[in-house]
């Protein structure tokens, strides 16, 4: 496996940490920490294009409370910046009935989904990914 770590200021307040990652032929952005704002949607697409991976994993603890609470908004918009880029993202969510029964319907509803798909473990969401290429 090669990948490369990046860190990078999102805002003055936030450093969102992003790994490209790459086994065999299958390319990803994998989201570790620091998730603060909407506009890093953006900056996770940009790092797409720039090391031509087309798809993103995203770690439960990378995200923002306020992805959690669907009152906010913020998963559903966060999500749509990165799926009318086309590109394919994975959420691995350990137990996401611990943030309330709408977020937890929220999540089995994403089990199926075709450009977002929600996961229980890295495992599972990198075999999904590597089926995207």
């Amino acid at each position: 496996m090669i990948w490369h770590y990046l860190s990078f200021p999102a805002s003055e307040a936030a450093e969102m940490q992003a790994q490209v990652m790459t086994v065999k032929q299958a390319r990803w952005i994998e989201c570790r920490a620091g998730v603060e704002s909407l506009d890093q949607a953006l900056e996770l697409v940009a790092l797409c294009a720039e090391h031509d991976a087309p798809c993103v994993l995203l770690a439960e603890e990378a995200l923002p409370p306020a992805f959690f609470d669907l009152s906010s908004r913020f998963a559903g918009e966060f999500i749509q910046k990165l799926v009318n880029y086309r590109l394919a993202v994975a959420g691995v969510f350990a137990d996401g009935a611990a943030y309330g029964e709408r977020f937890g319907e929220y999540l089995n509803e994403a089990r199926q989904g075709r450009q977002f798909r929600v996961f229980d473990g890295r495992e599972a969401a990198l075999v999904w990914l590597a089926a995207q290429h």
